[in-house]
């Protein structure tokens, strides 16, 4: 809403950098005082053993939004109240049971299949219509999907960060990282960085934060299919998930062939993780 870009261009007047974040401060204060109301009652109500997953949906009335006076605020008056003007806030809470970590059969089957999103910088609820055709190619195995715009450098997931732990080829890893830990290390982690278009994931800039502080070299690339057999270990994150492991990969071979209307038309190219 409060940034333009090429993508998507703003439908009105450009916020300030005050007014954005003044109205970014009323949305946050929306979400937390519904999450105050429901969170008692759900926590009351929740099982043993159970997590709570809160998706919490903010959608807005663009129309309105132009049509308002000095938007964003600043004003003082009835425009302090713009936020709950032009916007609508819907909180569900469900039950959650995370998968145990590195239990056989608790991992991720992942299948390449569709491409980077526009829009990957925000949880942005429209991605749910786009990806619905992908759901059509999945193989019924297949727990969540990839993303790449070339079929060899992949992404992210459809809903999670995507991480390998690859053979560090040291001729190659010469001066690229900040800490070269005196080449000690024999792996690498990778992960697509922001800039080539995935979304800055809580738990991704965890994974990133902890692997610093134990000195284990991570390189912001976007893996590459092409060098998979170098890949000792795959793992996808989000903030249900936490740290999901790979068990397997599948890759459409050729690339092309995903225009095929469904999953039995597909070639696929298998890696396991053990």
């Amino acid at each position: 809403m409060f940034k333009a870009n090429k993508k998507s261009p703003l439908l009105f007047s450009p916020f300030s950098v005050t007014s954005s974040l003044k109205w970014e401060s009323r949305i946050r204060s929306l979400v937390s005082n519904s999450l105050n109301q429901v969170l008692p009652i759900a926590l009351k109500e929740r099982s043993n053993g159970e997590e709570l997953a809160v998706t919490a949906l903010v959608s807005g009335d663009i129309e309105k939004l132009k049509a308002m006076k000095n938007v964003g605020g600043g004003g003082g008056g009835d425009d302090d109240n713009g936020v709950f003007q032009v916007l609508d806030l819907h909180v569900h809470i469900g039950s959650y049971i995370p998968p145990v970590f590195g239990i056989e059969e608790s991992g991720a089957h992942l299948a390449l299949l569709g491409r980077g999103r526009d829009f990957a910088d925000a949880k942005y609820s429209d991605w749910v219509r786009l990806r619905k055709p992908l759901e059509k190619l999945k193989p019924p195995s297949v727990t969540e999907l990839l993303l790449s715009n070339d079929g060899d450098r992949i992404l992210e997931g459809c809903i999670t960060n995507f991480f390998v732990i690859c053979q560090r080829d040291k001729s190659e890893a010469e001066g690229k990282y900040l800490d070269d830990y005196n080449n000690v290390n024999s792996v690498e982690v990778q992960t697509a960085p922001i800039s080539d278009g995935v979304l800055p994931g809580v738990i991704r800039q965890l994974v990133i934060e902890v692997c610093h502080s134990k000195g284990i070299p991570v390189c912001e690339v976007a893996p590459s299919w092409e060098k998979h057999r170098l890949w000792e270990e795959a793992f996808v994150t989000n903030s249900l998930r936490v740290l999901q492991h790979v068990e397997t990969i599948k890759v459409s071979q050729p690339w092309e062939s995903l225009d095929s209307k469904s999953f039995e038309g597909i070639s696929w190219i298998e890696k396991k993780f053990q």
